[in-house]
């Protein structure tokens, strides 16, 4: 009669004790039966070979994964995304659950993507036992990302369970991968290392570049990171903005070389007295926003600093009263003289405020487009990619933005494939 005061778990336990005792049991006296058969009340010596215990066990007893490393090469950019992936193949008659492989993330990587509905939990990933019948195979995808140059070995851990509960691991043929880091010459620094990865430095020096990126925070603190960068460069500086409060601590701080040009009567007083802003009409009238950059370029050509930076953050608002072809006309002369003066442009402009059409007849007038972007596999995620950079190198890569990332210094990187682009 079973005991009414022991508990399920208990019964489980000393289940498990059985199965256990029985395994070694047929470990301890495989050598002297493997080879009989019993016909009758007599033993027979079979003809079949002899078999060792660990065959047995595996075979009949003990659940067998086998994993393997799968990569298309083993040498990388600093901030280049590859795809690795674990092949699990169970060789054992007997299906067993995938616990965890750990560690998944080496130290100085990060993952971006990974298949199935799994979840990264630091550096392991939980395949929330995943079952993997006998004699078939599985394949666990993840996109890592390297943040640091060196030399780093890839040796995942697998841990299964049996059918009965017992706990165990594998371990795939470790692989070394090298990770090397590209800086290349006449490169302006964007101020946020992610990007400049990407870059190979960051912006090409004296180019035109514009970031396409819909309304949102991360925008904001790229393009201060950009001119913060470059005023504590001591570069000269002159941001074309319609709203000044995104840039008044900057202005304030960096009064020898930070000029503001702003295009709105709607403006502080105290801030309009600052030496290094200047007021214009809106955009409305662009003839008068030409005269006051002509006079401020002027006055800053005098000045000792070679390297400039100019954002022109007005440009949407130009875009939306002026049209495409005035928009397009203004923008040929003006990045032009820019570049004659020794500046680096970033303009800004918001794709959902203008139709497909507007945006297309301004792009090409740019030698690089960097954008921002949501998709709906994350709620409310921001992601940032190089679309072009006229005959210059870069990474093509996916790179999550996050916020108090771009609010912190030094960053690191958080990617898809790799391309070099000349």
């Amino acid at each position: 009669m079973p005991n009414p005061k022991k508990k399920p778990d208990e019964y489980k336990e000393i289940g498990r004790d059985i199965s256990l005792a029985a395994q070694k049991l047929i470990s301890e006296k495989l050598g002297s039966l493997q080879d009989l058969s019993l016909l009758g009340n007599r033993l027979f010596r079979t003809m079949e070979p002899p078999r060792d215990e660990t065959s047995f066990l595996n075979d009949n007893v003990l659940p067998s994964i086998q994993a393997n490393i799968v990569l298309e090469k083993s040498d990388f950019e600093l901030g280049e995304s590859f795809q690795l992936r674990i092949q699990l193949q169970n060789t054992g008659n007997k299906p067993v659950s995938i616990v965890k492989i750990d560690p998944l993330v080496p130290t100085d990587f990060e993952p971006s993507a990974f298949s199935g509905s799994y979840e990264i939990v630091s550096t392991y990933m939980d395949l929330k036992g995943k079952k993997l019948d006998a004699y078939t195979a599985e394949y666990v995808d993840m996109t890592l990302r390297p943040i640091r140059k060196g030399k780093y070995i890839l040796a995942p851990g697998i841990i299964y369970v049996d059918n009965i509960g017992m706990r165990m691991s594998c371990k795939p043929e470790p692989v070394l991968i090298h990770v090397s880091e590209t800086t290349l010459p006449n490169r302006i620094k964007t101020g946020f290392e992610d990007l400049d990865i990407l870059l190979f430095g960051g912006i090409p020096s004296n180019s035109a570049t514009i970031l396409t990126s819909i309304s949102c925070d991360e925008r904001d603190l790229l393009v201060k990171r950009f001119l913060e960068a470059g005023a504590k460069e001591g570069n000269k500086i002159v941001c074309a903005v319609v709203d000044p409060e995104s840039v008044r601590s900057l202005a304030e701080d960096f009064r020898g070389n930070f000029n503001v040009l702003v295009c709105s009567t709607k403006t502080d007083d105290d801030l309009v007295k600052l030496p290094n802003v200047t007021r214009a009409q809106g955009v409305e009238n662009l003839t008068e926003v030409n005269i006051a950059l002509e006079t401020l370029l002027e006055n800053l050509g005098k000045a000792k600093q070679e390297e400039g930076r100019f954002c022109l953050e007005i440009l949407s608002d130009v875009l939306l009263e002026h049209g495409a072809v005035q928009t397009r006309k203004w923008l040929s002369r003006l990045i032009p003289e820019l570049r004659s003066k020794g500046f680096t442009t970033l303009a800004v402009v918001n794709p959902q405020m203008h139709t497909s059409e507007q945006l297309h007849a301004i792009l090409d007038l740019f030698d690089g487009e960097i954008v921002i972007y949501e998709k709906g596999d994350r709620e409310y995620t921001k992601y940032l990619r190089i679309r072009k950079m006229h005959r210059e190198r870069y990474l093509e890569t996916e790179l999550v933005l996050k916020k108090n990332r771009l609010m912190t210094t030094p960053l690191t990187l958080s990617c898809c494939r790799r391309a070099f682009n000349v």
